[in-house]
């Protein structure tokens, strides 16, 4: 049974999959929370919704009792919050699934502190999304834990697979994901001057918006195009569905700027046979071998960037000996499918001891 906070898309999703589903309202102003607004004084100013916060639990952990729940499964850091002390409540074994990377420039200092404290006590397992992910936990290693990566759908890799690219003789290359300044759009538009410079023929898309107020850096962004004199080779192009536009491209570049706690859009990339260009920090070189199924760059290094954009452009079969070997490396670790296998097999494990 899935127990969400909100009604919403998902809800539909699951029952279409006959999927037991159920809508357990949070308050709004613990729903209105965010992970960027948990400061020290935010923490504090939190203090009045504790009530709200406790009263949720128990009303999880009664649901959990009446289900005669064997196992509770968090998928989210707020989840992670609620469900363990449900968990604890109705003496039921959690499992936090984390997907955030708990550490300073990522998340405010007194929530990596809490969420560290918490992941100590509240969970019978922690499973993170990448190795670099859990190392940020800092977890004494008498700690259950496992990596479980994020994979992709058969049917996301049918969507991407047949090409539509380019008779326009353009060099298509894209950035994908939310705008904002860790992910270093910035950086991209940087290398695809340096690039153009290079007498290359190409045009650069930028896909995703801007959220959660920051707007301004996409602002910044504008500005950066038409003060570089970029207006005719870079493109801002909002919201896309993912597999046509991967199909489009001829390069997949990722550019963030601090460590991904893993790198979904990466294994995309790989997926849709595209030469992936990431940059070298937290779960990208755990998905991506240097030379082998991709290229990394160093983060925020927009020269790096453009000499491997450049080395790609220049070598097609090389490139495209990459991209296969990308492809391949997808299908035999990044599918959804092992996710799940991996997933049941922790479930039974944790269970074992539990039954008769």
């Amino acid at each position: 049974m899935v127990a969400l906070a909100e009604d919403g898309p998902l809800v539909d999703l699951l029952r279409r999959e006959s999927i037991p589903v159920e809508i357990m309202p949070l308050g709004q102003r613990l729903r209105s929370v965010r992970k960027d607004t948990l400061s020290a004084s935010g923490l504090v100013g939190q203090l009045r919704s504790i009530g709200d916060f406790a009263a949720y639990a128990v009303k999880m952990s009664r649901r959990a009792r009446q289900l005669r729940a064997d196992l509770i499964y968090t998928n989210s850091l707020k989840s992670d919050f609620y469900g363990g002390v449900a968990g604890r409540l109705a003496k039921v074994p959690v499992i936090w699934h984390v997907r955030d990377r708990i550490e300073q420039g990522y998340l405010p200092a007194a929530t990596v502190r809490l969420v560290r404290f918490l992941a100590r006590r509240l969970p019978s397992c922690v499973v993170a999304n990448s190795v670099s992910t859990l190392e940020t936990l800092r977890l004494p290693a008498s700690r259950a834990t496992e990596v479980i990566a994020s994979g992709v759908t058969r049917e996301f890799i049918a969507q991407c697979s047949q090409p539509v690219r380019g008779s326009d003789g353009l060099a298509h290359i894209g950035i994908i994901g939310r705008i904002a300044p860790w992910k270093g759009q910035d950086v991209f538009i940087a290398a695809a001057q340096q690039v153009i410079a290079r007498g290359f023929q190409a045009r650069f898309h930028i896909v995703g918006s801007a959220l959660f107020g920051e707007e301004r850096f996409e602002t910044e962004l504008r500005q950066q195009v038409a003060r570089m004199g970029m207006e005719d080779y870079v493109e801002f192009a909002g919201f896309r569905d993912v597999p046509p536009f991967l199909r489009s491209l001829d390069i997949l570049v990722h550019a963030s700027k601090s460590p991904e706690p893993f790198g979904q859009v990466i294994v995309e990339g790989l997926a849709a046979q595209l030469p992936v260009i990431a940059t070298d920090g937290g779960g990208a070189r755990e998905i991506i071998e240097h030379g082998r199924t991709g290229l990394l760059v160093p983060m925020g290094n927009a020269q790096a960037l453009a000499a491997a954009i450049a080395d790609v452009l220049s070598r097609p079969d090389w490139a495209r000996g990459l991209a296969a070997a990308g492809h391949r490396h997808v299908l035999d670790n990044y599918t959804v499918d092992m996710a799940a296998r991996r997933s049941e097999a922790l479930y039974r494990r944790l269970l074992a001891p539990r039954s008769p």
